[in-house]
This record gives C-alpha cells, sequence and structure tokens, in this order.
C-alpha cells in the first residue's frame, strides 16, 4: 500500500473523528454561552487539537463513539471503496443478466450476479499488495492532493519561518531604561522567569510575541516615539507575556501544522478561526486576572486602539491561520468580554473542570473492544445467505453448483471425463480488471491422488472475445512460457467440427524434446461464448478433447453432482465468501463450526477457507493430509506501521479448528507440536501448559512460519490450543502482544 495513500487514510479517520468532537465542542460553547469563560472556551479547542494531532487513543465507556461504532471502521470503508471500470464493449446475447448490479445476496438462488469485491490472501503483506490494486481510483487521486496539499502548505510555513527569522537580524534591540523597566515589570507580574528581549522595525505592523523557548517582544519602530505614557506600554507588553505564559505560541505553532495536514477539512477551518478568537479573548482575560479588574478599561482602550490603528492594511506575510480575526465583530466581543470582567473569573471552577474533564473522557477516547460482542459470531446453519467479506471481487469455488449461480454470465461444462480426472476449482473475476479485459471463467481439472499430482487440464470460458482474438491470445501466451524459450516450439492450426460446433484446434509441438513432443489446444463458439480447453498432461488424447467437447451443457443436478470437490486431493484451501459457503465447510469439516466477525483488540475476520491439515499441523501421512479444517484470518485496520515486520505488537490472528482424533492429547502428552515447512518436512515446537479463565490451554514458544527455512527478520509466530468436546482449536498470533490472552479467552467462550 502506498505510503500516500495509507497516510489519506489515517487523515479521513483522524479528521471526521475530530469534526464530532468539535460539533460537541461547539454545541456545549452554544448551550453554555452566557455561562462559560472565555478561558474555558479556548480549552475546550484544545481538546479538538489534540484530536487532531495524536493517531492512537485509549478505549473507554464514555466514548462518544459508543453511539458511532462504525466511526471505527472509516479507513477501512475508505480502504475498500467498491468500483468498477469500463465494462468491455461486447456483450452476449446470453450473458445479459451478467451486467445487471440487481445482487447475488439481495435476490433468489436464480439469481446471478453479485456486487464487485476483491478477494484478500491471507498474509497481511499480501493482502496489502492486493488491496493496493483494489483501491479505488478516486481514493488514489485524493490522496495525491492531500499529500500534495500538506507538503505546500509545510512548505509555505517553513519559508515564512524562514524568512521571518532572516528578517529578524536586522531588527534593533529595545534600550530604552523606560520600556525595559516596564517589561521587567510586566515579567515579574506574570512570573515569566526567562529573560524577554524586544525589538522594533519599520517592517512591524503591530505588537506580536515568537519563540517558545526564548521569547521575545516585536514592535513597530514608532511606537517608542509614539507612545509617550507608560500604561499603553504596559498593556501590550502584558498581552504579549500572557500569550507566553499561557504557552499560545507553542499552541499557534501545533495550529499550524494541524491545519497543514486537515487542509481538505472546511471545519478545521471554522474550528482554527473560532479557536484563535477566543484565545484573545482568553489572554485579555489573564492579562485582566494579573493587572486587576480596575485595569479593565484602560486595557480594553488600548487594545481597541492598537486593533484599529494596525488591523487595516496589513500586507505583512502571515501564516494562513492567524489572518484575518481582527473584524468588528471579533473587537465587539473583545469590548464586551473586557468591560464585564470580573476579578477571578479566570480561574477555573471546580465545574469548569468537571466539564473539561467529561468532554476529554467522551471525545479523547474510541469505543471499548475488549469484547467483540455475542451477535458478533456466525452461525451459518441459522440459515440466510449473508456475504460476508464484502472487498472481494476474484471467486474460486469448489462446487459447480454455487459456482455457475454466482458467475457473471452462463457457461457450459463437459459431462464427460478422462479416466482419473476429477474438477478441482472454478474462478472468475467478477468484474475485469481493465477496461479491454473480457469476462473469463476458469474451470480446472486435475489428476491426483494425496499427495500425489499426475496432470491437469484447463477449461476456460469467455465471453466478449472472437474465435480469432482468442486464438491470438492463446498464441500469445505459449511465446510468452518458459518452454518457448527454450527454442524448437512450433505452433500448428486446423479447423473442427465437433458435435455442431465450429472451432480450431491447435497443436503445440516441442521439437527439442524427446518425452511429451506435442500436447493440444482446441478452441470453439457455443452461443455467442468462446471456449478454450488445453491439458498440461500427455494422457489426453484427442478423442478424450472430442468426447468432452460432445457431451459440453449447462449445469444440471447431475452435472452438479459430479463437480463437487469434496476431497481436496490436489488443492490445499478453498475460499469462503458467505454464509452459504460456511455451511458447505460445515459438511467438509464435519460438524457445525461457529466463528466471530470481530476479536477483542479492533481484529475483523478479513478471509476465511476449508483447508487440509497440513495449514493446522503436520500430516503424519496421507489418509491424516486429507482431514480438514476451517481457519479465518483477522487483520486489524491496515495501515504501514501494522504491516511493518520489525513492528511490536500483534499484526494478524488466525482462529483454525477441526475435529479432534488425537491431536491434542500427542500434543499434550509430547510437549511438543510438528508443523509443516514450506518443503513439506516437518519442524517441532514446544509447548507449554498455561491457564485461561480456568481452562487449560497448550501455548507455542515462539516460532516462525518455515522453521529453520524462514528468514531471520520474519515475524514470531505463537499458537494457542485448547480442546472443547471432540473439536480441536488453535489460534495462531502474527507477532505478539498483550492481547493475547483476551484474545484467546474470547474465542474459548464460543459465543455462550
Amino acid at each position: 500500500m502506498p505510503i500516500a495513500e495509507s497516510l489519506f487514510r489515517w487523515f479521513v479517520a483522524s479528521t471526521l473523528t475530530a469534526s464530532l468532537a468539535a460539533i460537541v465542542v461547539i454545541a456545549v460553547q452554544h448551550l453554555l454561552r452566557r455561562r462559560i469563560s472565555a478561558r474555558l472556551r479556548y480549552t475546550l479547542w484544545l481538546i479538538v487539537l489534540v484530536r487532531l494531532v495524536l493517531p492512537v487513543f485509549p478505549h473507554s465507556p464514555v466514548s462518544l463513539f459508543n453511539a458511532l461504532p462504525n466511526i471505527i471502521d472509516i479507513k477501512k470503508a475508505v480502504s475498500g471503496l467498491p468500483f468498477q471500470q469500463d465494462k468491455p464493449a461486447a456483450e452476449s446475447e446470453n450473458s445479459a443478466q451478467g451486467i445487471s448490479l440487481q445482487s447475488y445476496y439481495t435476490s433468489n438462488e436464480a439469481g446471478r450476479n453479485n456486487p464487485k469485491q476483491v478477494i484478500m490472501p491471507q498474509d497481511p503483506h499480501e493482502r496489502a499488495v492486493a488491496m493496493e490494486a483494489g483501491t479505488h481510483p478516486a481514493i488514489r487521486i485524493l490522496s495525491i492532493v492531500w499529500l500534495a496539499g500538506t507538503v505546500a502548505f509545510l512548505t509555505y510555513h517553513l519559508i515564512y519561518w524562514l524568512r521571518m527569522k532572516r528578517k529578524q537580524r536586522s531588527f534593533s534591540r529595545v534600550c530604552d531604561p523606560a520600556m525595559v523597566k516596564v517589561a521587567e515589570e510586566c515579567r515579574s507580574l506574570f512570573s515569566v522567569k526567562r529573560s524577554v528581549s524586544m525589538y522594533t522595525h519599520a517592517s512591524v505592523q503591530s505588537p506580536y510575541m515568537s519563540g517558545v523557548l526564548r521569547p521575545s517582544i516585536y514592535l513597530p519602530d514608532t511606537f517608542s516615539r509614539e507612545t509617550v505614557d507608560a500604561a499603553p506600554l504596559k498593556h501590550v507588553i502584558a498581552h504579549e507575556l500572557a500569550h507566553y505564559k499561557r504557552k499560545d505560541t507553542a499552541w499557534n505553532m501545533l495550529g499550524s501544522v494541524v491545519l497543514a495536514f486537515h487542509w481538505m477539512n472546511p471545519l478545521v477551518w471554522l474550528m482554527m478561526r473560532r479557536m484563535k478568537a477566543d484565545r484573545e479573548l482568553a489572554c485579555d482575560a489573564c492579562v485582566l486576572e494579573v493587572l486587576g479588574e480596575e485595569e479593565a478599561v484602560p486595557y480594553g482602550m488600548t487594545i481597541i486602539g492598537f486593533l484599529k490603528r494596525y488591523s487595516s492594511g496589513r500586507n505583512q506575510p502571515h501564516l494562513l491561520y492567524f489572518k484575518g480575526m481582527n473584524g468588528e465583530k471579533e473587537i465587539m466581543r473583545r469590548i464586551r468580554m473586557i468591560k464585564s470582567f470580573k476579578k477571578g473569573s479566570y480561574k477555573f471552577s471546580l465545574l469548569a473542570v468537571l466539564l473539561v474533564l467529561l468532554i476529554s473522557a467522551a471525545t479523547l477516547t474510541n469505543a471499548p473492544v475488549t469484547k467483540a460482542g455475542t451477535s458478533a459470531w456466525i452461525h451459518a446453519e441459522d440459515g440466510g445467505n449473508e456475504l460476508l467479506f464484502s472487498d472481494m471481487t476474484f471467486r474460486e469455488y469448489d462446487n459447480l453448483d454455487k459456482a455457475s449461480r454466482v458467475a457473471p454470465f452462463q457457461f457450459k461444462v463437459p459431462a464427460v471425463l478422462p479416466e482419473g480426472y476429477a474438477m478441482d476449482n472454478i474462478n472468475y473475476q467478477l468484474q475485469p480488471l481493465t477496461s479491454s479485459a473480457s469476462s473469463e471463467i476458469s474451470v480446472w481439472y486435475t489428476k491426483a491422488k494425496a499427495k500425489e499430482f499426475y496432470g491437469s487440464m484447463e477449461l476456460k470460458v469467455v465471453r466478449g472475445a472472437g474465435l480469432q482474438e482468442w486464438y491470438e491470445q492463446t498464441v500469445k501466451e505459449e511465446e510468452g512460457l518458459g518452454d518457448a524459450k527454450a527454442g524448437g516450439k512450433a505452433i500448428y492450426k486446423s479447423p473442427i467440427s465437433i458435435a455442431g460446433l465450429d472451432g480450431l484446434k491447435m497443436t503445440i509441438r516441442m521439437t527439442a524434446w524427446k518425452e511429451h513432443a506435442e500436447r493440444y489446444t482446441y478452441l470453439w463458439q457455443d452461443q455467442g461464448v468462446t471456449y478454450r480447453m488445453q491439458a498440461n498432461a500427455a494422457d489426453i488424447s484427442n478423442s478424450d478433447f472430442e468426447h468432452m467437447i460432445a457431451s459440453m451443457r449447462y449445469p444440471d443436478e447431475a452435472l452438479n453432482k459430479l463437480y463437487e470437490n469434496n476431497e481436496y486431493t490436489s488443492k490445499m484451501f478453498s475460499y469462503v465468501y458467505d454464509t452459504e459457503d460456511i455451511r458447505r465447510a460445515q459438511k467438509l469439516i464435519g460438524y457445525n463450526a461457529a466463528f466471530p466477525r470481530k476479536l477483542p483488540g479492533d481484529f475483523t475476520a478479513s478471509v476465511a477457507n476449508v483447508s487440509r491439515k497440513e495449514n493446522f499441523n503436520f500430516s503424519e501421512n496421507d489418509a491424516d493430509s486429507m482431514r480438514k479444517l476451517l481457519s479465518v484470518n483477522y487483520s486489524p485496520l491496515l495501515d504501514v506501521k501494522s504491516l511493518d515486520s520489525h513492528q511490536a505488537g500483534i499484526k494478524s490472528v488466525q482462529f483454525m479448528q477441526m475435529l479432534n482424533g488425537d491431536m491434542y492429547e500427542d500434543m499434550k502428552k509430547s510437549g511438543t507440536v510438528s508443523f509443516s515447512r514450506i518443503d513439506g518436512k516437518r519442524f517441532i515446537v514446544k509447548l507449554q501448559q498455561v491457564n485461561i479463565n480456568g481452562r487449560e490451554v497448550l501455548r507455542t514458544e515462539k516460532f516462525k512460519i518455515d522453521g529453520e527455512l524462514s528468514n531471520p527478520g520474519e515475524t514470531d509466530r505463537v499458537s494457542y490450543f485448547w480442546l472443547d468436546k471432540n473439536v480441536c482449536f488453535q489460534a495462531r498470533f502474527s507477532g505478539q502482544g498483550t492481547e493475547e490472552q483476551v484474545i484467546v479467552q474470547y474465542l474459548m467462550e464460543q459465543d455462550k
């Protein structure tokens, strides 16, 4: 996933949650407008500013976002925006229903349509790559625009700061004893320990304070000549020192950075404008609290005089955040506040402190995730047909019945297969990846037994492509294969007519090879759909091809039974997409398995599959390897940090379950568990008995996914095993964190 898109998703989540916090603050300020002080109004804005800055927040039952739980999934929603690129120009007559927008999941069983989704690999890194490929183009464009704007804003701030620093070198330091005396008096009143320098210059339009660590006050060069009375000077210096005492210079700097990142959000602009206005009111209140209530009228006249004098025609560069805040409306607000000021009103009352704490607790926390909720568990045996993973576009099925009902168009398959061959899987893309792509369906057949593989063949079904076009595509594919580069490949084309179907036969001859010197590809059209059948085995003869082509027909009950892969002899796993697929998975693994949609810690189910036992632990023999399990992977909201293999914390969770047999007892007795390496050999990991909520659990030591063959920098795994009735469960964590046992305990409860 590109960094720009990852940062943009953070921005969307952060700016939307902060916007809700800003709305709360605006509502509170409006409801209590006659009862809250200027300082309290400004403090409430600082809460929103913190929400805009920090990347993570604690969880709390009093969080505002308990009422809006979906806001937590903003980044995921942005990541998974579905999109449809241009459809192919040509549509065959029998595929008209494939372009309907009606969803298979909201229609009856005869419906053949499905919204666009994208399949995601189990591995988090592979999943990130897949998500990058499936990102909505608008998100990519907005990410670039947003990042460019942010860089422009930050560059502007940097250039402005450098210009000011360079210009300030030419400023004259104020050495007038009377002015220095007033400044020292004010510094003492405000208990400012650091020395404060004063400078003047013709370019300074109005007094201002600069510097977080080394504060300096900058005055117009005419200030010392025109201000003969010490009182106005004291008011001005007191005002600027109040800004420093209240840390306004630091908050200003942070506000500028925040606006640079959140410039796309108009509510943030409004918030910053109001925050600046309230900051000036709070600063005035701070000054009057120190100088005394009797100074309110003289101080007010001084401030108003300078505002009128210096706010008109100001042309010096400003940080955008500070510009244009001295209008008539704001001047009147300051006059009213100064006029009505009472000694002691600047201090926070107990009610004010409670209000700040309450709003902070509500807006600076997220909804608690220690429990995913009992309704989060999926029990497919209860019926219904719910789409579980909404970001999947590529489909792969182990049965013709479901594959034909969800497919983008109708297609035929052979009712006769060569001896020993069986359907392995049917896969297709629900929408084309590019505007020039045709809708394609692939039906794979294999000849295999347990771990032994003998051969395969593929039936490719294409709509929107002519026979000659598909022939040229096949030639191009053959020329791109590795065997073509070895030399001696010749391709011959001849016309065929089988069972009333006209087509082409391609003979691919490897003249440089002594064995398997010749193989065949057949292409034909039937009712506007193009079919291509080819084999990667020498035992498929021309006669076999002709018998298969002659037997082609649309799916029916007999074909559905023939095309049901219950053995998985040549495949390791098959994805599940909805509750109907889960019911088939339950049939394959032998019991009604259930699993949660979410786990404690904001982990969401991202992909599920039925697989062979090798993914659970090492298979002792062929019969053992054919046993099946249900696996569900859980991922956090994706960002660059969560995918960094060197970053601490849990990166993903894999929840697996299968009938036990004697597995758990054997593991407990030996104190070890065996896993399969990528080369098929075993590696052994030690186990330790732990107690979680009064139940026995076996926990592995840290291990890497392929044992000794793994890269040293690869993320460590830890697995937990437990037994419930005759089912063995495993929770495998990629990366370690404090939530491990909380998650295991939640999974052990099994929605009870």
